[in-house]
């Protein structure tokens, strides 16, 4: 424990006033014994220190106050200040204070002297005895390179006694030199260095005195051991680190395991296989396929259906029989396989599709044709929605397809949807999809609806006018807020989606007929196009005979050659079916064809183009009910009125009544537009 100045100070509180005679002063410090005293003013405060012989001094000399006699103090030291850490001066004593500040006594030169001396032998004692204790080696020389001292661990090192080596030259004693470089420079280094097949390290460092070198100090530590298991440490790190290496670069989840199932080292594939929970131990069934591999000492696998993902995988074990039983497993997920092989099929999808962009193209000539592929273009300039008019066959579909491409959208999905294909029972779930278990027989993972899928990119709702009336609701919800919500979902899910809409009905009719919602009606006309049908563009039949006269002959590997009069023929036919009437029909003629060239004979038989037999009167066959009479010629008048306007507002015209009352009327008949064909119109009627 280090000395304070408590432990050797004198404990007086007994003070000398400067006022004092030194009579009276030397009575005091023979009263109490004291060898000096601490001198103050009246007031207590302490202006300095006299000693006796200081005292006896100037009674000597004929001075009588102990002003004239007392030295000045320096400041008062703490009963807790260390002696070793003081420096105490040239004054013959010092005052000390307790924590209060109050004079606690006088601490004289001898007395410090004294307790410093002892003080430094204690540390000596302590120096000497961490020096030969010491597991390096400690080595000293003097200035002239002389070993001034030794511990034990370097007499081993240099194999030699501290008898023999005290007083040596160095080099007479250890083969480094390296401390007379420190003695010569007063520059310390660290060094490693080989003696031997024993390797060392040592710190040398200059002893300064005086701001001179009188000499050096060396440490050495043998560290042989230290370098062997170093580099088998840095050996096994390596493999430890290419086992680790090779773990993480593998597809498959990997793992090492006890017999209990305990996971001691596992990669990132096998965390991400198990939705990184990083399980600390291995659940059924992998544990039995562990055991299995140990019992049976060899490797064994299994096929695996994780329950709530569907996913599959291969689980291989791989026994390691040694002091302690582990297993290698191995996961693979099967699942990743199908995903490339989706992508696979959506890349030759999309080669597909791009190599079939230029059979895409939109073939025109006529004026009407061109101010519709204008419009279209200028529509798909912008993020608007668009709805296609037009009678069956029109080629509403390949517009679409063309806004798309046109679009700032081309790169992203472009999903069609014939909402007429779809039954009404399942049109919700088609188009806005499911969660899991939303409905009996619901896929497990649920189902992305056609708007999901069309994310990013844009949907075309062929058909549109097929969509009930509880539906289009939600339709309308889509455009208004670009949110969609999954039968069984608790929130919607924002979409971003471009709407392309198609019809060959009249959805103004339809909404005065409370068939179609107003509000959507007028959601999807913002930019609408009517495409002219066929027979008012009968500038285009040329190209698109020409056409698809060079598709038909490399797909069937017969060339036909069409005649003008096979043109004119096909020119003033009025094509009901439009331009798919048309393609329908070139087909036909490839398959049916006995002859290369096809002349306006071929074209007529073809198309049925024989003349129409002349309409007949009503007839009575039999005697019926008036009533059952005018409802059959009333029936008979719409389905040829809606024959030749093609719309209910024209035939409502030609018939003197309101659209709304024939729409109502056809509903009473069964009549239904645009269904089907009878009698090469795009008009059905059902009994």
């Amino acid at each position: 424990m280090a000395m304070t100045v408590e432990d050797v100070m004198m404990k007086t509180k007994t003070v000398i006033f400067e006022s004092d005679s030194l009579d009276q002063a030397v009575r005091t410090l023979a009263e109490y014994g004291l060898d000096g005293a601490v001198v103050c003013r009246c007031n207590g405060e302490i202006v300095g220190v006299v000693a006796a012989k200081d005292v006896l001094f100037g009674l000597a000399q004929g001075q009588t106050k102990v002003c004239e006699v007392m030295r000045p103090s320096l400041p008062s030291l703490s009963v807790h200040d260390h002696v070793e850490e003081i420096e105490f001066g040239d004054g013959p004593l010092r005052p000390v204070v307790d924590e209060g500040g109050r004079l606690a006594g006088v601490l004289t030169k001898e007395q410090y002297l004294t307790a410093y001396a002892k003080a430094a032998q204690l540390r000596l004692k302590h120096l000497d005895a961490i020096f030969n204790a010491a597991h390096n080696g400690i080595l000293s020389i003097d200035a002239e390179g002389r070993i001034t001292s030794i511990n034990p661990p370097a007499e081993k090192m240099a194999r030699t006694t501290k008898e023999k080596a005290i007083g040596k030259f160095l080099t007479d004693v250890v083969i480094p030199s390296g401390l007379l470089d420190v003695v010569r420079t007063g520059q310390g280094h660290t060094e490693k260095y080989r003696v031997g097949k024993r390797t060392y390290i040592t710190n040398r460092s200059p002893i300064i005195d005086g701001g001179k070198v009188v000499g050096a100090v060396g440490v050495f530590q043998d560290i042989s051991e230290i370098e062997f298991i170093s580099n088998e440490l840095e050996t096994v790190k390596r493999i430890v680190n290419e086992l680790q290496t090779v773990m993480e670069a593998s597809s498959d989840g990997i793992a090492i395991t006890d017999r209990s199932g305990m996971i001691a080292r596992r990669n990132k594939k096998w965390d991400a296989l198990f939705l990184g929970t990083e399980q600390e131990r291995v659940t059924a069934p992998l544990d039995r396929v562990v055991l299995q591999a140990l019992d049976g000492r060899q490797p064994c696998s299994m096929l695996h259906q994780r329950m709530g993902t569907g996913n599959v995988w291969i689980v291989s074990a791989v026994p390691i029989i040694g002091e302690t039983e582990r297993v290698v497993l191995y996961v693979k997920d099967m699942t990743e396989m199908e995903q490339l092989r989706s992508e696979l099929e959506e890349t030759k999808r999309l080669l597909h599709m791009l190599g079939r962009q230029e059979e895409d193209h939109l073939i025109y000539r006529a004026p009407a044709m061109a101010h519709v592929v204008n419009i279209a273009r200028q529509a798909a300039a912008v993020d608007v929605t668009v709805l296609l008019t037009g009678e069956s066959g029109t080629g509403k579909e390949e517009l679409a397809n063309f806004i798309w491409r046109q679009s700032a959208r081309s790169q992203k999905p472009f999903v069609k949807v014939n909402c007429g294909a779809i039954p009404e029972t399942l049109m919700e779930s088609e188009l806005f999809g499911y969660e899991p278990g939303a409905f009996t027989g619901a896929a497990k993972k649920g189902k992305k609806g056609y708007f999901e899928q069309a994310d990013g990119g844009t949907i075309f709702l062929d058909e549109i006018s097929e969509i009930p009336l509880h539906l289009q609701v939600k339709l309308l919800r889509v455009l208004q807020s670009m949110e969609i919500m999954r039968l069984g979902a608790e929130a919607p899910k924002r979409i971003d989606v471009r709407i392309i809409a198609a019809t060959n009905k009249p959805l103004e009719e339809l909404v005065a007929a409370g068939q179609f919602r107003a509000d959507l009606f007028y959601r999807l006309n913002v930019m609408p196009i009517a495409i002219p049908p066929l027979r008012d563009r009968k500038e285009d039949i040329p190209l698109l005979v020409d056409y698809y006269r060079k598709r038909f002959a490399e797909k069937y590997q017969k060339p036909l050659v069409f005649t003008d009069g096979a043109l004119a023929a096909m020119m003033d036919y009025h094509w009901p079916g439009n331009v798919r009437e048309l393609v329908n029909a070139i087909e036909r003629m490839f398959v049916t064809a006995l002859s290369p060239v096809v002349d306006d004979d071929h074209v007529a038989k073809w198309l049925h183009l024989e003349p129409l037999p002349a309409a007949s009167p009503v007839a009575v066959g039999e005697i019926i009910p008036l009533k059952q009479a005018t409802a059959e010629v009333e029936r008979q008048l719409i389905i040829k009125a809606l024959h030749k306007a093609r719309t209910y507002r024209r035939a409502a015209k030609l018939l003197g009544v309101d659209a709304s009352t024939l729409v109502r009327k056809s509903q009473k008949y069964g009549i239904q537009s645009w269904g089907g064909e009878e009698d090469g119109f795009h008009v059905a009627s059902r009994d």
